[in-house]
């Protein structure tokens, strides 16, 4: 009876130590997702790795401004962000959660609910990139500003 009741015992704390260590495990994907807000003009790519998000902008007014007549922040799951800028590439916004996993993701998924251009994937998590997802949002072909929201489920 003793040696069943060790048994038991052992079983249930390598169950919990494993449920705890399974980010660490091969194969074990963390699950997350995250809402971004934004008012794009032109196209802007948004790179998210690990905690940070940043903006690549590519084509007319930067993310937020607009015609020097706006300001909008970016809001990442519904916190402000109002990104400084150095040349093109925004300074990290860097209290991402949950963070994306330092591991390739074949499956991430972008639900657009608003904007009138496409918003894709252009490079998902991998070694190559250091682990970085790449969206793209293209609203080149429209005039003015217009407020993108998306989903990104991995």
């Amino acid at each position: 009876m003793k040696r069943i009741y060790i048994y038991i015992v052992c079983s249930c704390l390598a169950f919990i130590i494993l449920m705890g260590c399974q980010s660490s495990l091969p194969g074990v994907t963390q699950h997350g997702s995250i809402q971004i807000r934004a008012f794009i003009d032109g196209s802007d790519t948004i790179k998210i790795r690990d905690s940070q998000l940043w903006y690549q902008h590519h084509n007319y007014d930067l993310p937020g401004k607009w015609q020097n007549r706006f300001d909008e922040p970016t809001y990442i799951n519904g916190k402000a962000w109002n990104p400084q800028w150095n040349g093109s590439i925004s300074k990290p916004f860097g209290d991402l959660f949950p963070p994306l996993p330092n591991k390739t993701i074949d499956e991430v998924k972008v639900t657009k609910s608003q904007g009138r251009g496409d918003v894709s994937i252009i490079e998902k998590p991998n070694i190559e990139n250091d682990y970085t997802l790449s969206l793209y949002f293209n609203d080149d072909r429209y005039d003015g500003a217009e407020w993108y929201e998306i989903k990104v489920e991995w």
